[in-house]
């Protein structure tokens, strides 16, 4: 077995009943086509080839993809493309004319950045089994009111379904992580939300859950990126059904979605120029 790279956060999954349990959360048919990003040494991708019509494998680290391409040498149905997920066009790698489905055991360190380039994709992927850090997939699966939910858990559930499938504990690698993990499934929603509303609800969201504490009314008072008048936050809160004394933790993900819509369409307006 290769060794693991520190600089890459690699941990290869060696416990097969957990790696059987991940494939089996993918929900694969014999139609689908399959990325996967950084197989490792392909402790996933030995029980999906020849199960689903293609399968896709990213990998960045060079020993592994050679490993990788010679593991699947002379087989149609498995690619192997040396490349940096973060970088590669992912979509573009999946087959245009059948669903496509992702699968990946993250790096620790570039967890999030990752899940929000696969939330990118168009066309999305119709799943997505994701094994994460344990208090990762915590904060991405919290709901309002628990006590880690927060501009990560909105930024994900504004666009799909999660839920934490199982846990995985830290003996199930090698090198042992620090840490134990977890799988989250995701389902992204049909249909797009919009480049801008995007924005839009990442700049809200990173104001509002750096003064969680306060109530929304204030937030949008005096926050820089707002700073608007008091009867402008009160009719737009009212727009919204919220009040002002809310607190940003009590929002559900679909109410901030809608929050920052109706903060877009106010900054457009008061940059819109007069006309006599």
């Amino acid at each position: 077995m290769t060794r693991a790279k520190r600089s890459l956060s690699q941990n290869f999954l060696v416990d097969h009943n957990i790696r059987r349990k991940i494939v089996a959360e993918l929900d694969a048919d014999p139609s689908d086509g399959v990325l996967e990003v950084g197989p490792g040494h392909g402790e996933l991708s030995d029980l999906l080839a020849g199960e689903v019509a293609s399968l896709v494998l990213v990998e960045k680290d060079d020993r592994l993809a050679s490993d990788l391409r010679d593991r699947f040498r002379g087989r149609d149905d498995v690619r192997v493309v040396h490349a940096d997920a973060l970088e590669v066009d992912l979509a573009g790698l999946l087959p245009a004319d059948r669903p496509g489905k992702l699968i990946s055991n993250l790096p620790y360190g570039i967890t999030t950045p990752l899940i929000f380039r696969f939330l990118s994709m168009s066309p999305l992927p119709a799943r997505m089994v994701l094994l994460v850090q344990k208090e990762v997939a915590a904060r991405i699966a919290a709901g309002e009111g628990n006590k880690v939910y927060g501009a990560l858990s909105v930024g994900v559930q504004a666009r799909a379904a999660v839920r934490v499938a199982f846990g995985v504990g830290r003996q199930a690698f090698r090198p042992v992580p620090a840490v134990d993990s977890a799988v989250i499934v995701v389902d992204p929603y049909a249909g797009r939300t919009s480049q801008e509303t995007l924005d839009d609800l990442r700049s809200l969201t990173r104001v509002a859950f750096s003064r969680r504490r306060k109530q929304l009314g204030r937030i949008l008072r005096s926050a820089p990126e707002y700073d608007l008048p008091l009867d402008d936050v009160n009719r737009i809160l009212s727009e919204c059904g919220l009040s002002p004394r809310a607190r940003p933790e009590t929002l559900t993900p679909a109410q901030f979605v809608e929050l920052a819509v109706c903060l877009g369409e106010a900054r457009k307006d008061r940059a819109r120029p007069l006309h006599d």
